[in-house]
């Protein structure tokens, strides 16, 4: 079976399970690729109906008291205790509650009423039904699903790291669950697209950029969303993502969106090649909450959407290593 995720360095591809990953999110929904990195191929019909209801089935065990992923975290081994889980559906029920989870977050911290999922939509739809409280449309759907995609695995990054070495360490399901997303929200990890969106607000205008950067390089700060540890041109995910930004801003009042970032890719590669002599080009960060924010979400659910994303990707290592084991 192949590996989960890859980057090919010199063609600057990501691939799922050896499919490439850019290609992919243009064709599939969250369930079918879920499938292909569980069980390294994509499913049959059947088989993707089998784990898209048994994804319904799961979310009846909701509780209001799971107010964040973490309390869903450590009450995962609880969960699979009560109701006689194995693995497979233990890990399954993280990845099934956490968009109802980081949903009825969302309404409490924006005082929003949230719908009630619908037993009819699959996974991205009811995500969407319960925030927005209308049905998608086809375009909305496959926007948001290609972002969650996207952002399902990535290879040799902090959170996995620490996954890996938990699982390893024999601990327990929600002892690993916990520590990855301890990880997984810090500023330089995944909490890095909030933090270029907060740049994005702070900048305004895009006559303020390479002034703007300049002082924040002088300061010492970051400019998030640029450089990545493996790929040596630019993020695919971030092409994908930039596209999708540039075709939901036009005409809209978040035209601004798009002129900024792109003027944080062009200037912030120049200042860090000049500041600190390295060639950085735009990762998927420079890009991931700016698209969420065409959606009407805030920067500050950036993080929390991408570990809905991600927790596909935890769910596959964490099969995969028990497997080794």
């Amino acid at each position: 079976m192949k590996p989960i995720s890859t980057i090919d360095p010199l063609t600057n591809q990501l691939f799922f399970r050896g499919i490439n990953a850019t290609k992919l999110c243009g064709n599939s929904s969250f369930e079918r690729v879920l499938h292909l990195l569980i069980h390294g191929q994509l499913p049959s019909h059947q088989e993707l109906v089998s784990i898209s209801e048994r994804m319904v089935e799961l979310r009846s065990l909701y509780d209001s008291e799971f107010d964040s992923l973490f309390k869903l975290a450590w009450s995962l081994e609880r969960i699979k205790e009560d109701y006689k889980l194995n693995l497979n559906d233990t890990l399954l029920t993280f990845v099934s509650l956490a968009p109802l989870v980081v949903a009825n977050e969302y309404g409490i911290a924006w005082g929003k009423m949230m719908k009630k999922p619908k037993k009819q939509l699959g996974h991205v739809a009811n995500f969407l039904w319960m925030t927005k409280g209308v049905m998608p449309t086809e375009t909305e759907l496959d926007d948001f699903q290609t972002s969650l995609i996207l952002h399902m695995d990535d290879p040799q990054n902090p959170s996995l790291s620490t996954l890996e070495a938990a699982v390893r360490d024999g601990k327990s399901i929600s002892d690993i669950f916990s520590s990855t997303l301890n990880v997984h929200v810090e500023p330089l990890h995944h909490g890095a697209g909030y933090e270029a969106m907060m740049m994005f607000q702070e900048i305004k205008e895009q006559a303020n950029v390479r002034k703007y950067l300049e002082q924040r390089l002088k300061s010492g700060g970051k400019i998030f969303g640029l450089g990545h540890r493996i790929y040596r041109g630019i993020d695919p995910r971030a092409v994908v993502l930039r596209e999708m930004l540039e075709r939901r801003t036009l005409n809209t009042k978040n035209e601004w969106l798009l002129k900024v970032s792109d003027s944080v890719a062009k200037y912030g590669r120049l200042l860090l090649s000049e500041y600190k002599g390295i060639d950085a080009y735009p990762n998927v960060d420079l890009y991931n909450a700016a698209v969420y924010f065409t959606f009407g979400f805030p920067p500050e659910l950036n993080t929390p959407l991408f570990s809905i994303s991600r927790s596909a990707g935890w769910m596959a290592h964490i099969l995969d290593l028990s497997k080794s084991d």
